[in-house]
């Protein structure tokens, strides 16, 4: 499993110079059937990860590359090449790219990598850590000034700190989410914050420890999720969906989640 935690951090780092080279130019903005937008940074990245990926014989699922059927795949990637493509059209620098690795439908291995704030989270069954990459497309394989820090101590280290906190979507945000803030959340935490990030960011914070509660209502798909989903596991929090308050699924007979809230460390009692 570490063998190909290190593929997959590659992977993530290889598209996050790919994307960022499209980022630093004027670049077209499409829009696919399902109307979500898709610019050539996605297309670069998902290629790129799914030759790097290829070695390992595992099959490949990406946002920008499904397969006719994954019934059939006990043990296959999930990826979403540019997680964020919204914020990335934006320009604010929140969109990352998310490598997963399910298993049984679980996801049991997951890379974040924020190519602008040049940053990794990542985590597989058993491990509990983050990297903090310097400079980009340097990683702890190649750069002895990697700095590390653990996801576990973290999460406890900041709460004391700071008020608690909802992270809801910049982009994506409904009245459902403001519904559920004020009807479950807030009784318990009158002084609460809100506060929105994009893409998968909002479960790195989690998983740090800098935030408490995501509460999403949007249209997100296992390829959002399944990487972040692995990350918070591993740190101690949770991903439940609203209607019944059991994890999310992977591998259903399609790909879209429903409502869920992500749940820190320090919530999960």
């Amino acid at each position: 499993m570490e063998q190909l935690l290190e593929l997959a951090k590659h992977a993530a780092i290889e598209a996050g110079k790919a994307i960022m080279e499209v980022y630093a130019q004027p670049f077209e903005v499409y829009t696919k059937d399902d109307n979500s937008p898709v610019t050539q940074a996605d297309l670069r990245a998902s290629n790129i990860i799914k030759e790097i990926l290829k070695p390992t014989g595992i099959p490949f699922v990406s946002e920008e590359d499904l397969p006719p059927d994954r019934s059939q795949f006990k043990r296959y990637w999930l990826v979403d090449p540019l997680d964020g493509t919204v914020e990335f059209v934006n320009r604010n620098g929140e969109f990352t790219v998310n490598i997963a690795l399910i298993d049984d439908k679980q996801p049991v291995l997951g890379v974040i990598y924020a190519p602008v704030m040049d940053r990794m989270w990542n985590a597989e069954c058993g491990m509990r850590n983050a990297e903090l990459l310097t400079p980009l497309g340097h990683s702890a394989l190649t750069s002895s000034n990697a700095s590390h820090f653990s996801i576990h101590n973290s999460a406890f280290s900041t709460k004391q700190e700071r008020p608690f906190t909802v992270l809801v979507s910049r982009s994506h945000r409904s009245p459902d989410v403001d519904e559920y803030i004020n009807k479950v959340l807030r009784p318990a935490h009158p002084d609460l914050v809100i506060d929105t990030q994009g893409s998968s960011l909002k479960f790195a914070r989690l998983a740090e420890g800098s935030a408490d509660v995501y509460v999403c209502y949007s249209k997100t798909k296992e390829w959002d999720t399944a990487a972040a989903d692995a990350i918070l596991r591993a740190a101690g929090g949770k991903v439940l969906r609203i209607s019944d308050g059991q994890p999310l699924e992977y591998s259903k007979a399609d790909y879209p989640n429903p409502p869920f809230v992500a749940w820190a460390a320090s919530e999960c009692r």
